[in-house]
């Protein structure tokens, strides 16, 4: 979820940075970019209906508002391509779907204030992308999102449907993402109008079109592919480092306070949810590979074109990196979205004012159309 801003500068260079998959938000990345831990291997669920999921207890915080209590095992696993997959649901199964997806290297438990408030009206799914939170660090390429839209989908026919019963045959989701999760949830959005039936973006990540940059030759220069590999080799190592320093909880606790208005948010079971899986062997390399891009991005622009649902954008205002003017951007290409502004909000709006985050949410939900 968050990170040295600072690193990937050194790492980087504007041009670079600017044609990644997700520019802003990779600084946020490289606190916990490997944020997924290792599953149990006791609590793989099937994509049966039938089959128990564990139930999420709630417990109120010191300001009086109830959250999920943190459980360090994590909750349901869903065996997804050979890999482990987590996930978390509440509510009545004959409420309409909503499926939370979190930001960058935070996990499906980053959703603690809105799971209890949002379920009350709604079947609420919260999901660990692969490379995150509780889900398997695969070896996988991460270019452009695209293991995370396949993933989205699969979950939403191969467990929200199942598991809402006869109901749910042809349910459609509304999805809500944060930073990163709001490119993956934007674009399988335009990718799969037949799954889902709303988007919205709290302070959504992803690349905008550069017109000040020359297109891309059809056919790379002959030295590009050993290019490629001398930076590719050069990034690793130095990604290597910056993640080292970057998972240790003190500067995971240091960057939250720079992206949260509110330091009551920044507890102790936030830290250890985004610490815990980055310990895991495997983690800096993960890190490396969703740093590391393979191919020209995938920007905002092209995916707007595509999406054919309504919009919510969801803003906290003093976002330090993903600036109120990103959502601006976002309305001039598509402007039938809806946005909500939260003053006393930083880069994770649902956790930093999660009561007024769950009402623009509800209020928004509770406009849509019948899926």
């Amino acid at each position: 979820m968050l990170a040295q801003r600072a690193t990937n500068v050194r790492v980087q260079s504007r041009a670079r940075c600017n044609a990644a998959v997700l520019p802003k938000v990779q600084s946020l990345g490289r606190v916990v970019a490997t944020a997924a831990g290792a599953a149990s291997t006791e609590q793989v669920a099937s994509t049966s209906a039938s089959l128990p999921v564990k139930e999420l207890h709630y417990e109120t915080d010191k300001n009086g508002l109830q959250r999920v209590k943190y459980d360090k095992e994590g909750w349901n696993f869903w065996q997804w391509q050979g890999h482990k997959v987590h996930w978390a649901v509440a509510g009545p199964k004959d409420a309409p779907p909503v499926l939370l997806i979190h930001g960058y290297g935070a996990s499906a438990y980053h959703w603690r204030y809105n799971i209890p408030e949002l379920s009350k009206k709604y079947r609420v799914y919260a999901l660990c992308l692969l490379g995150f939170g509780w889900s398997q660090k695969a070896l996988v390429d991460y270019t452009n999102g695209r293991q995370w839209v396949a993933q989205i989908s699969d979950f939403i026919e191969q467990v929200v449907r199942p598991d809402l019963g006869a109901s749910g045959a042809a349910a459609k989701v509304a999805l809500a993402g944060n930073s990163l999760g709001g490119y993956a949830s934007l674009a399988t959005g335009s990718a799969r109008p037949d799954l889902v039936r709303a988007v919205a973006l709290l302070n959504g990540a992803g690349p905008f079109d550069d017109p000040t940059k020359p297109p891309r030759p059809e056919e790379p220069a002959w030295y590009e592919p050993a290019l490629n590999a001398v930076v590719g080799a050069v990034k690793r190592v130095v990604l290597f480092f910056a993640f080292m320093r970057a998972k240790q909880p003190a500067r995971i606790k240091e960057v939250l306070d720079l992206v949260y208005v509110s330091k009551d948010s920044v507890d102790g079971d936030l830290v250890d949810s985004i610490v815990r899986p980055a310990l895991d062997p495997a983690a800096s390399e993960v890190f490396y590979r969703i740093n590391h891009r393979t191919q020209p991005p995938v920007t905002v622009n092209k995916l707007l074109a595509g999406l054919q649902v309504p919009l919510l954008l969801l803003w906290g205002l003093k976002d330090p990196w993903i600036t109120p003017s990103r959502a601006d951007a976002v309305r001039s290409l598509y402007p039938s979205a809806s946005f909500v502004g939260l003053s006393n909000a930083g880069h994770c709006p649902h956790d930093d004012s999660p009561k007024e985050s769950n009402e623009a949410l509800l209020n928004w939900l509770d406009t849509l159309p019948a899926a």
